[in-house]
């Protein structure tokens, strides 16, 4: 969670008024332009992309002088930053939604001619808007790409933070538990794949935090950290869900050699259940190339690979909520679903998020309502199925 508050969720499940979004624009830590003219926004979040957040904002420009004309304007994409973040219109919270590298401006301009009289006309700027699209910080990391960049640190930890050094701080959360780097590990010229690397060595992912650094989560996600239920007093709009198979595994095999070069090869199965190996659903493994060089380590590895896919969840539910400044992607939520058997809990981890702004008499205003995407286990869904069935 970006911020935690009692007040804030209190707020959130009541009627709210004049929240509003504020950006301003950043270069090189100089305040370049401020309180833009916001017209309308939508930020959005998928885990399963390197760079998570993406997005679009336009920014009223009257007079002409926000337009980029070259790379190092405000609004240009050479570097300028955006800061945003989120204010209440009841209690004045602030909730930071992070910082966002513009990448593609887009100015939209008009222009009002004017005849002095004399066969003379002159043009001048008749106001205007700009398009921004805008990446979290990770799309740095994702163009500084590695030039035969080789390990230093001892720990998984410690060379994530050396690698992002000049990019963002690195921040682990307390549950991360840090791991040496393998010996067998070796770079290619992506940076934020290395990254990917030495997290999924100690089980852990990213996110984007709301001051800018890079967090480090485990990959099951933090918390639960909000429930999502309905009713008068609830936040939950909608729940929405597609079963399907993609995705699903009941094993995983790793793969990996000895330091002689002879193959290894270690498999873990769900042996039990509706998903078990070999029943009904099949025989249908995950698997993975382990840096692992004995065969206790490829093991392992299969094992925690099979584990953590139970753990962060396999299916995804499309969840319509009010919106909730605070959350992050890799939060654990319960999403209390209606059911024919009465109302049940489903645990999950979010994994994608949107939020965008709304029309109002007041202006431009955070929408009420936002989706998110939850992954949760399939042995959550099943065990929502059974009750069902029971009745």
């Amino acid at each position: 969670m970006r911020v935690e508050s009692e007040e804030l969720d209190a707020e959130i499940a009541g009627t709210t008024t004049g929240d509003r979004l504020e950006v301003h624009a950043w270069r090189e830590s100089v305040l370049v332009a401020q309180h833009l003219d916001v017209s309308a926004w939508s930020l959005g979040w998928d885990a399963d992309r390197q760079v998570q957040g993406q997005a679009t904002v336009t920014v009223g420009d009257p007079d002409g002088s926000l337009a980029p004309w070259g790379m190092s304007d405000p609004l240009g994409p050479g570097g300028s930053r955006l800061q945003i973040t989120w204010v209440s219109g009841l209690s004045g919270t602030r909730v930071p939604l992070g910082w966002w590298r513009i990448r593609r401006p887009d100015p939209r301009e008009t222009w009002l001619t004017y005849n002095l009289g004399d066969g003379r006309a002159v043009r001048i700027a008749g106001g205007g808007s700009v398009t921004i699209q805008a990446d979290e910080e990770t799309a740095s990391a994702v163009m500084d790409r590695l030039d035969a960049e080789v390990i230093r640190a001892a720990t998984c930890v410690a060379e994530v933070r050396r690698l992002m050094q000049d990019i963002c701080p690195v921040v682990a959360h307390p549950d991360v538990v840090d791991g040496p780097v393998p010996g067998s590990l070796v770079y290619g010229d992506g940076r934020m794949d290395a990254v990917d690397d030495l997290l999924s060595v100690i089980g852990a992912t990213y996110r984007m935090g709301p001051d800018g650094a890079m967090e480090l989560v485990p990959t099951a996600g933090v918390g639960p950290v909000w429930t999502l239920a309905g009713g008068e007093d609830g936040v939950l709009v909608g729940l929405a869900r597609s079963l399907s198979d993609d995705g699903v595994y009941n094993a995983a095999i790793s793969t990996g050699e000895t330091p002689d070069g002879r193959p290894l090869v270690g498999r873990a199965y769900i042996l039990s259940g509706p998903l078990r190996w070999g029943g009904p659903f099949g025989k249908v493994p995950i698997f993975h190339r382990s840096i692992a060089t004995t065969q206790a380590g490829v093991d392992a590895d299969a094992e925690t690979l099979l584990a953590n896919r139970v753990a962060s969840g396999e299916v995804d539910l499309t969840v319509t909520c009010l919106t909730h400044p605070g959350l992050q992607i890799q939060d654990r939520v319960t999403v209390i679903a209606a059911t024919t058997a009465g109302e049940l809990p489903l645990e999950g981890r979010v994994v994608g998020m949107r939020m965008t702004s709304a029309t109002s008499d007041s202006g431009t205003t955070p929408s009420k309502k936002m989706t998110l995407t939850v992954r949760v286990s399939a042995q959550a869904l099943e065990a929502v199925a059974a009750r069902v069935r029971r009745g």
